[in-house]
């Protein structure tokens, strides 16, 4: 049986936000986290984003996961999951004056 290891409150719309804020495209995502495009479509069109460690119909790999928030993090961007005071979405890992 597949665990979603992510909150239900980790959507593709989260994760096209956390790209928008780190300037990328689809393209661009991809390349950086050295994937194919369609990956990332897929994501995008899935609603609660699940990881597995395997292969699964309808989830995303662990090590394509990974990838993906490796090229966001190297762009400064961070995915939050949903805590008890905030929603989850994408913020900037350092303060502006930082950046």
């Amino acid at each position: 049986m597949a665990v979603c290891h992510l909150t239900p409150s980790m959507t593709e719309v989260k994760l096209a936000a956390a790209r928008a804020l780190a300037g990328f495209g689809i393209r661009e995502s991809a390349a950086s986290a050295d994937i194919v495009p369609r990956t990332l479509h897929r994501l995008g069109t899935g609603g609660v984003i699940c990881v597995s460690e395997k292969k699964r119909h309808g989830h995303v790999q662990r090590a394509v996961w990974d990838r993906i928030m490796a090229a966001l993090a190297t762009a400064g961007v961070e995915l939050l999951a949903e805590g008890g005071s905030f929603g989850a979405g994408g913020c900037w890992k350092k303060p502006r004056q930082r950046r």
